[in-house]
């Protein structure tokens, strides 16, 4: 199986969007929306974007500002395997480790498939889409981010069968990876690019790089950029 890493690290600081929506065009590829930090509401508004044919594949949150949900149009998701109807958005206190693991069990067990995940000062979240993928094992991790501590670590959990599923930033500083053993998420190639924040820079960069084939599955964002995990 061939496999491209191309890191390209911009360091992130404060979890920022300079826009709550970015369409990239009438029937856009993808939307990156953001709502308020309210759970009830952000399921609400998720489950009214996949009753329109969109796909939630990425997440960030900041409980400041809120919950920012990367979407991709189900068609172009369906590439690579991803379907679903609907999701399960939740949180997990960051110093009861029990019951994270507990948490995250349960909803694999449930047959929900974890998307991403986003580490706060005082939570963990994850988000999950019912696609019927079956998992085997799981794994978080995080190391300081920089470009070459994120190819090691994919390489490393590669090496034992598991593949990233999920990516956040915490403090602008710390990556944190959600890795899966599945046989269903088994991505040919991996790709990593950031963006400025900013409505031109992300529009262009994403529909430039999809163009390519590459799907976005997940991102990362800070006060000038975004960095976006795409696969193909």
């Amino acid at each position: 199986m061939t496999r491209r890493i191309a890191l390209l690290l911009f360091l992130m600081t404060t979890l920022t969007l300079t826009a709550p929506l970015l369409p990239a065009q009438s029937r856009q590829t993808w939307v990156l929306a953001q709502y308020a930090a309210d759970l009830a509401v952000a399921r609400q508004e998720i489950r009214a974007r996949m009753a329109n044919n969109y796909v939630p594949m990425g997440m960030e949150v900041d409980e400041s500002l809120g919950i920012s949900i990367l979407y991709v149009d189900a068609p172009v998701a369906a590439r690579i395997g991803i379907r679903g109807n609907d999701v399960r958005l939740r949180r997990f206190a960051g110093d009861d480790a029990e019951a994270l693991e507990a948490g995250v069990n349960s909803l694999l067990s449930d047959g929900w498939f974890p998307v991403d995940i986003s580490r706060t000062e005082g939570f963990y979240y994850v988000l999950a889409i019912n696609s019927g993928w079956r998992v085997e094992q799981w794994r978080f991790a995080y190391d300081m981010f920089t470009s070459a501590r994120m190819q090691a670590a994919i390489e490393l959990f590669q090496e034992d069968g598991f593949e990233l599923a999920g990516l956040g930033l915490y403090e602008g500083v710390q990556a944190w990876y959600l890795f899966v053993q599945s046989s269903d998420w088994q991505p040919r190639q991996i790709y990593f690019n950031s963006y400025l924040n900013e409505n031109d820079a992300l529009i262009a960069g994403f529909n430039e790089d999809m163009a390519e084939g590459w799907i976005p599955v997940g991102f990362a964002v800070g006060t000038t950029a975004i960095t976006v995990f795409f696969v193909r």
